[in-house]
């Protein structure tokens, strides 16, 4: 897979402040990741991402306005040894503490990880009419991940319109909106955290998402 990356070391997203309630269930951090690491995960999945991947190649999988494309840090799947590959490891491990410290959790650990982008591609009425990338949902709706408990997103690139991280609210408003930033990490629990992700309006749009555990039995059955 080929794509054109579009970065800068400037980004105008204006940093977001918790407040101490959120920070219940939310975390940020800027600069999690630094403008090198950023570059060469875009490299990875440059290199090395499929389309369509982990939804059976399907481009398109949850918007006709946008292509979809994915490399997975899944057992069996990836590059590992591979620097890139051995980059987005380290980022998750660091990632996988942060969230531990955060919440102060005992045991934490990765389900799942997938370093993905979303490129706008849809024209005409139905693209202008779209209001989400990504429809609202929780992280452990579906049947068989219902024992994820925690999640987090390394936003990798800018120079892309839209494509904002938006969670439903009651303190705040309609929702909290949080806006990508190279090198931003974003976590939460996820059964506090009713999310999705508004219209990418141009451009591509790069993260790394990654899904955590608690659960020590079903850590037993999937290691």
């Amino acid at each position: 897979m080929t794509l054109q990356s579009q970065t800068s070391s400037v980004s105008t997203a204006q940093p977001v402040e918790l407040s101490e309630l959120e920070k219940k269930y939310r975390m940020l951090k800027e600069d999690f990741a630094s403008p090198d690491e950023c570059r060469r995960l875009i490299e990875l999945l440059e290199e090395h991402g499929e389309i369509g991947e982990g939804y059976g190649g399907n481009p398109h999988p949850h918007t006709p306005n946008e292509t979809f494309g994915g490399y997975s840090f899944n057992m069996g799947k990836g590059y590992p040894g591979t620097p890139g590959h051995e980059l987005g490891l380290e980022l998750i491990q660091r990632a996988r503490r942060q969230l531990q410290a955060h919440f102060s959790l005992p045991w934490l650990w990765l389900d799942y990880s997938q370093l993905v982008f979303r490129e706008a591609t849809g024209a005409g009425d139905e693209h202008e009419a779209e209001e989400l990338s990504h429809p609202w949902h929780f992280d452990n709706q579906s049947e068989g991940v219902k024992y994820r408990t925690h999640a987090a997103i390394l936003y990798v690139n800018d120079g892309f319109e839209g494509g904002e991280t938006c969670f439903r609210e009651t303190e705040f408003g309609p929702y909290r909106e949080i806006p990508p930033k190279p090198g931003k990490l974003a976590g939460f629990s996820v059964v506090d955290n009713d999310h999705a992700v508004a219209k990418l309006r141009s451009g591509r749009r790069y993260v790394l998402n990654m899904w955590f555990s608690t659960s020590w039995m079903k850590f037993r059955k999937h290691r």
